[in-house]
């Protein structure tokens, strides 16, 4: 004679689970979604733009600039130099400031 397979010996469950119900959107969670996806665009734009301007100063070499031009001009912060910078670029109503270090935690 064959041998049949035993039936698992446990009882199936009779309670099924709760269904989700699917949520519909309503308009203000549409434009709640649609700021947030805003926002998170300008945040991508805004670090493809400073990475683009990053990559640009490195190629056109201003960091070795303003290294030429502090070796020549003795005692010449940093502000006066970009100041100086704004100024033959032609941009108006620049202020550049320069704020103060930070303190370290105390051990």
């Amino acid at each position: 004679m064959a041998a049949t397979p035993k039936s698992s010996t446990k009882p199936k469950s009779t309670t099924a689970k709760p269904k989700r119900v699917r949520k519909v959107a309503t308009p203000a969670d549409v434009k709640l979604a649609l700021e947030k996806a805003r926002k998170k665009v300008q945040a991508l734009e805004r670090k493809a733009f400073a990475v683009e301007l990053t990559a640009l100063i490195k190629e056109k070499n201003i960091a070795s600039a303003i290294a030429v031009i502090k070796a020549n001009v003795k005692g010449v912060s940093d502000i006066a130099i970009l100041d100086a910078i704004a100024t033959a670029a032609g941009m108006k109503r620049m202020e550049i400031t320069q704020a103060a270090p930070k303190p370290r935690k105390t051990k």
